[in-house]
């Protein structure tokens, strides 16, 4: 259940399950579009229900795993009937975002939509997009259509958030981030522009990868670009838990550093036999 993840070559920057660990466990919806090919809240519902149905016809149980709020509610919830794009509006918003910048675009969805906005940070350019992309089509704000969608889980559930005392995450933020650069981050983004992606691709704007194309322009030093990335990953988990704390009703499992993941599956396998 990330947006990212579905992306073939944008593996270091989504921390992609690595092969061996696709061969161990079987995974779904990874490395299924190109970078350039758009993926909806609405196209991820279809994709996941049909893994779904796959995996139950096998006599499996699926787990969705990540943290895009959005497609938790796509999936478990349905699209509103008035959740369409169209080009034309969509290009004369992203002319808008070239001529006067993010800033102004999400102070304009602040007036039009303040209670997503609120939920949006500034730079979430796709996002920001998307919610007045909405707003222009339909009329109506995201937050009205999604207030009168009709809940319809297409199967039953039970959500787990694993929570960690805010100092640790952060550390463990940090040094994911520090992992990421050892691992080759700027070398995936260099091979994903000179592989002919472009810099103002929905994929490449998104946190870890913005701002290493920044870097690469010449705009901020390495040593910057790591602790922006650092800092824009800790505003976004501290907006992420807001989130699910706010939108789902879940089972929070607390975790320590260096918590064993066998250890963390058995406590939530225990809370599934209650």
């Amino acid at each position: 259940m990330d947006s990212r993840q579905v992306y073939t070559g944008m593996d270091v920057g989504t921390a992609k399950p690595t092969l061996r660990q696709q061969k161990r466990i079987p995974h779904h919806l990874i490395d299924i579009l190109k970078p350039d090919e758009a993926i909806s809240a609405g196209r991820y519902r279809k994709l996941a229900l049909e893994a779904v149905e796959s995996i139950l016809a096998r006599g499996k149980r699926p787990i969705f795993v990540g943290g895009s709020g959005l497609y938790v509610k796509a999936v478990l919830k349905g699209i509103f009937t008035e959740s369409k794009t169209d080009d034309r509006i969509r290009k004369k918003i992203k002319e808008e975002l070239k001529e006067k910048g993010s800033v102004a675009l999400y102070n304009r969805l602040v007036d039009i939509d303040p209670e997503s906005a609120v939920k949006i940070h500034v730079n979430d350019v796709k996002r920001i997009t998307r919610a007045l992309e909405i707003y222009e089509i339909t009329g109506k704000t995201a937050t009205e259509l999604y207030k009168n969608q009709k809940t319809s889980p297409p199967f039953p559930y039970r959500i787990f958030v694993l929570n960690m005392e805010r100092e640790n995450l952060y550390k463990q933020i940090d040094s994911r981030v520090d992992k990421m650069i050892r691992d080759g981050l700027v070398e995936e983004v260099k091979w994903l522009l000179n592989s002919g992606y472009r810099r103002d691709l929905d994929a490449l704007l998104t946190l870890g990868y913005r701002e290493v194309v920044v870097y690469l322009d010449g705009q901020c030093s390495k040593e910057e670009m790591i602790e922006n990335v650092k800092r824009n990953t800790r505003k976004y988990a501290k907006r992420q838990l807001t989130w699910f704390r706010n939108q789902l009703e879940a089972t929070w499992i607390d975790v320590t550093p260096g918590a064993a993941p066998m250890e963390i599956a058995k406590r939530i396998a225990g809370e599934l036999d209650d």
